[in-house]
């Protein structure tokens, strides 16, 4: 696709989409959107702003980049609370895959990662699982419905309920927005949802990060998204986005919350004097307190934490 029918696309022909005016199974539209989703799905990424450069290290430093879920779900908080004189922690972003090449050419010490570790490019490496993120179901803010079942949800992503009526709305279609998350790493909400088959919904409409799903949905009234509630929490409080509760739970409801996935930190090789403060404080009372604004913390006992091969 070139790019003037890309912009034709992504502007006209995305907000007919959207609206339901054009089943994007069909014809040019849905071959060009074909060409978009496997160009965006090449990047395990969470946001669009591009990968900050880490400063320059001093002493006592210890540097984390990876997945924007945990940067701004809880890093950056902690990195707040926990460093000080002789101590900084620094937490940027970008996606797991940029997590993983900053610690194997040692431009980080942590890794974050929003797929598991294992079947990821990752595999091998030391790691620590840190919190769960909680998925969420957001739906414009005019949206009269306020739950839906899981089953559902599954239909929607395999593309066997695709109208608002089914869910208890109005006789329009629905707008899925999702993200082509991963699409070579073993994603729990992913295979889940989609019965381990690799693709969502050819009703679909894809993009690349959490914070365009956000976006979409925010602005199309036919629209619903399953996204971080990293993400989705600031404009949910804000009016702008609503929540749908899951078999009536909601996200901060634990382990009984239907949709989570793992969190982790991956690294080349332990170093006492810089990771064992900062980990002693992340699953101590405080951090794991930050870690539960939009996340749900584990224990060090859950993470393995303090085992004899961290010593």
């Amino acid at each position: 696709m070139d790019r003037r029918n890309f912009l034709t696309f992504s502007g006209g022909g995305l907000t007919a989409l959207l609206l339901g005016r054009i089943p994007v199974s069909h014809g040019a539209v849905g071959e060009q959107l074909d060409a978009v989703m496997r160009i965006q799905s090449q990047v395990c990424r969470t946001r669009v702003a591009s990968i900050e450069p880490l400063p320059q290290r001093q002493a006592g430093d210890l540097f984390y980049q990876g997945t924007h879920i945990l940067t701004y779900g809880a890093f950056r908080e902690l990195a707040k609370t926990y460093s000080q004189p002789g101590r900084r922690m620094v937490a940027t972003g970008g996606g797991c895959d940029d997590g993983i090449g900053a610690v194997k050419h040692k431009q980080a010490d942590l890794g974050g990662m929003c797929c598991p570790v294992w079947g990821s490019r990752a595999e091998g490496m030391p790691s620590l699982l840190v919190a769960h993120d909680y998925k969420a179901v957001v739906v414009h803010a005019s949206n009269p419905i306020g739950a839906v079942r899981l089953e559902q949800l599954k239909m929607l992503a395999r593309g066997k309920l695709d109208r608002w009526r089914e869910l208890g709305g109005a006789d329009r279609p629905v707008a899925l927005v999702a993200r082509k998350h991963c699409h070579d790493y073993f994603e729990p909400v992913r295979r889940l949802l989609l019965d381990n088959q690799p693709l969502w919904s050819e009703r679909g409409i894809y993009v690349d990060t959490d914070e365009q799903i956000t976006d979409t949905v925010s602005r199309y009234p036919a629209a619903l998204g399953v996204v971080s509630w990293v993400f989705a929490q600031p404009l949910v409080q804000a009016g702008k986005l609503k929540l749908l509760a899951i078999d009536g739970h909601w996200p901060g409801d634990g382990k009984r919350y239907p949709l989570l996935g793992p969190l982790s930190v991956v690294y080349r090789q332990w170093h006492a004097p810089s990771m064992q403060p900062f980990f002693d404080f992340l699953y101590g009372p405080s951090g794991q307190r930050i870690m539960a604004r939009a996340l749900l913390p584990v224990s060090a006992a859950e993470a393995g934490y303090g085992a004899p091969s961290l010593a």
